[in-house]
């Protein structure tokens, strides 16, 4: 139990977006190459608004008793902080965007992150869905994109795949989500960002023909 506990934390769903960012400009570079100066103001804003700045907010939360423990067991306390995330996640997306646009699945992956964020607040004031999964399934949504639009991640996105399924299984094992949570939260998770890409994508290069 205590090795799926340490699965649940290395996989946390706050890392997802930071780790989507590393693998993009990792496995396709020429995603990255018109904004590789700008790469450490980049990840220290997605540090800041996805990471830092989030967490600090919950322990806030929690020292006013608005939220009972960092895991929010209880899926009703889940939604203020993760609506709170969504706006970081957007004042982030806000800081970077000019230079985004350099870059725009980038720019079109942390749009689907945002909207992940936002979504998953929404749900979780009637439902548990898994945010481990919707992270997990957000990551594996954009590696299948860029092979789409790249091709030769046929072995990431495998490889991806069986890393949420091994976090599924821990989340089951814990406790934590029965298995529709964690299917749907994964499903969610992986239609936002592969359908926020594609579209963007493809919107791009009809506009860019129609110049």
């Amino acid at each position: 139990m205590r090795f799926f506990k340490i699965i649940s934390l290395f996989l946390h769903p706050i890392f997802m977006p930071i780790i989507s960012l590393y693998l993009s400009l990792k496995l396709v570079p020429n995603i990255g190459a018109v904004i590789t100066n700008y790469f450490n103001l980049i990840y220290l804003i997605i540090l800041l608004c996805t990471i830092i700045l989030p967490l600090i907010c919950v322990f806030f939360l929690i020292k006013k008793k608005l939220v009972s423990s960092i895991e929010m067991r209880d899926y009703k306390e889940r939604s203020l902080p993760l609506f709170i995330t969504a706006v970081w996640m957007g004042y982030g997306y806000y800081k970077i965007s000019d230079i985004l646009s350099l870059a725009p699945i980038l720019k079109s992956e942390l749009i689907a992150a945002i909207s992940i964020v936002f979504i998953a607040s929404f749900i979780s004031r009637y439902w548990k869905i898994s945010l481990h999964m919707l992270g997990a399934g957000g990551v594996v949504g954009v590696i299948f994109s860029l092979n789409i639009l790249y091709g030769g991640l046929l072995d990431e996105i495998m490889l991806s795949i069986f890393f949420s399924a091994f976090l599924g299984v821990a989340r089951i094992s814990e406790n934590a989500h029965n298995h529709t949570q964690v299917y749907i939260g994964f499903l969610v998770g992986f239609l936002i960002e592969s359908v926020t890409i594609l579209f963007f994508q493809n919107y791009i290069n009809n506009f860019n023909l129609s110049l």
